[in-house]
């Protein structure tokens, strides 16, 4: 994706509620932009948790964005646009672009709701596409997809003709990250000079009793988009807003999907640890596990450096480390990492867990109060 804008506007109207969205939501108000975002849906955080979020973390982001005093319209899509010429103020200058809103799915929106918007520029980010419509790939026998993307096999193979035609990255459709795009490059050019056949998720008949596939023992096996698709451990997912997002493995509402008996939750606030006390209080991790083992299933993550913490998460999930594990482990003082072994504690005795959170948040909330009066 590429954003080309030669100046700083002072207004921007986004429609979307997803990870591109809400990043570029935030950077905009943090360069001084008004910002509206323009979702569909009436809960903002129902798109964030569709793609994995943990609801608590979905929720966060949404709240960080309505603190940050960027504007969301719920149930609505634009109608129509009114776009001024160039220059129709003089000088070189544009009057703004006129937005007009309706319900979703068409129709008036309901009395009293925002109908219409006035900004410098809008921002439609609703989703993207391989850009493969110039590259003739028909007349090589290479078939896509209805959205443009390169259709290709568990190596990365694509259809032509010739058979030694291979794709990876954006081309090949979600996920459309760096990370993957990467491993798919490498993963094509060793399947060029490698005759041995991968086995694919796909591949494992669900109807066949023998046929018990652990997802984690696929991860780094498979970078095709299906594969990736079927596998909730295949890679970690990063926002990087402010405050950053990330997570690793299930949420508790997907870990029930995959037939879990017994999942179990618990939850680390920034502000518990020292270094989130003294430099960032607004933030918390969360993670989700089987009872009664504790196996860690999944790690969600919303505040400073989330980014980076969640890879020591992916290798607790991929290490089938459990709460108990975690909980016996020692980290460094003044670190982010404590946060884990706090959850852990928080599993073992959710009651205290309780009382100190809500200790620790009446604390913040006096701190940021006194903060503001000082002022």
């Amino acid at each position: 994706m590429c954003l080309l804008i030669g100046y700083l506007p002072k207004s921007i109207a986004i429609t979307g509620s997803g990870i591109i969205a809400i990043e570029y939501a935030k950077i905009f108000n943090n360069l001084g932009a008004d910002v509206t975002l323009i979702i569909r849906d009436h809960l903002p955080r129902n798109a964030l948790m569709k793609i994995g979020l943990d609801r608590n973390v979905a929720a966060t982001l949404v709240a960080d964005l309505v603190q940050c005093g960027i504007k969301i319209i719920r149930g609505a899509q634009v109608k129509e646009f009114d776009v001024p010429k160039s220059d129709s103020v003089g000088g070189g200058l544009r009057s703004d672009v006129k937005i007009l809103l309706e319900k979703r799915g068409g129709g008036a929106l309901p009395k009293g709701s925002v109908t219409e918007i006035r900004c410098d520029t809008y921002l439609a980010a609703v989703g993207r596409k391989p850009n493969t419509g110039n590259l003739n790939l028909m007349s090589a026998g290479i078939k896509v997809d209805q959205y443009g993307g390169i259709l290709v096999d568990n190596r990365l193979a694509t259809t032509a003709t010739c058979g030694s035609v291979y794709a990876a990255g954006d081309v090949v459709g979600r996920p459309f990250l760096a990370s993957t795009g990467s491993a798919q490059g490498q993963a094509a050019v060793a399947s060029m000079f490698s005759s041995e056949k991968l086995t694919s998720l796909l591949e494992c008949d669900p109807n066949d009793a023998a046929c018990i596939v652990d997802p984690l023992e696929k991860v780094g096996e498979c970078f095709d988009p299906a594969s990736l698709a079927l596998n909730p451990f295949a890679f970690p997912i990063g926002i990087w807003s402010s405050p950053e997002a990330a997570y690793y493995g299930l949420s508790t509402q997907q870990a029930n999907e995959m037939g879990y008996n017994n999942v179990g939750e618990s939850i680390a606030l920034y502000a518990e640890c020292l270094r989130g006390r003294v430099f960032s209080p607004n933030g918390m991790l969360k993670l989700v596990f089987e009872k009664p083992a504790g196996k860690i299933v999944g790690v969600h993550i919303c505040g400073d450096d989330a980014c980076e913490l969640i890879h020591y998460g992916m290798e607790l999930v991929k290490g089938r480390r459990t709460i108990e594990d975690l909980n016996n482990s020692l980290f460094s003082a003044v670190t982010y990492h404590e946060l884990y072994r706090i959850a852990a504690r928080a599993a073992l005795d959710d009651e205290s867990a309780r009382k100190r959170r809500a200790a620790v948040s009446i604390a913040v909330a006096q701190r940021i109060r006194s903060n503001k009066n000082s002022k």
